[in-house]
C-alpha cells in the first residue's frame, strides 16, 4: 500500500517499516528512503497550498475557502509531524 493510500485511510499507529504483516513477519517497504522523501515533498506542497488558500480566502472574505485551506494545512502539518517522528524513531531489528 502506498503512502497516498495510507493518508486517505487515516493515520496509523505504526509506520509502514515497523508494521507487522498478517503472517507474523515484518512488512518490508520497497524503497523507504525514496518514499519518505516523496511523502515529505507532497505533504509540504499540500501544506503550502493550504496556507495560500487560507490567505486568499481571508483576503477575499470567503469563509469556505479559508476553512478548506486551514483544514488542508492542519492535516498536512500533522502528517509532517508523523513523518518526522517516524524518521527520528530508532530502527529495532
Amino acid at each position: 500500500m502506498g503512502v497516498i493510500e495510507e493518508w486517505m485511510m487515516g493515520a496509523f499507529s505504526t509506520s509502514p517499516q515497523r508494521a507487522i504483516a498478517r503472517s507474523g513477519e515484518p512488512a518490508v517497504a520497497k524503497s523507504p528512503r525514496s518514499s519518505a522523501i516523496l511523502a515529505r515533498i507532497v505533504a509540504w506542497l499540500i501544506f503550502l497550498g493550504g496556507v495560500v488558500g487560507a490567505i486568499l480566502g481571508i483576503a477575499g472574505l470567503r469563509v469556505e475557502i479559508t476553512v478548506a485551506g486551514l483544514i488542508l494545512a492542519c492535516t498536512a502539518g500533522l502528517i509532517l509531524l508523523k513523518l518526522r517522528a517516524d524518521a527520528a524513531a530508532p530502527e529495532s531489528r
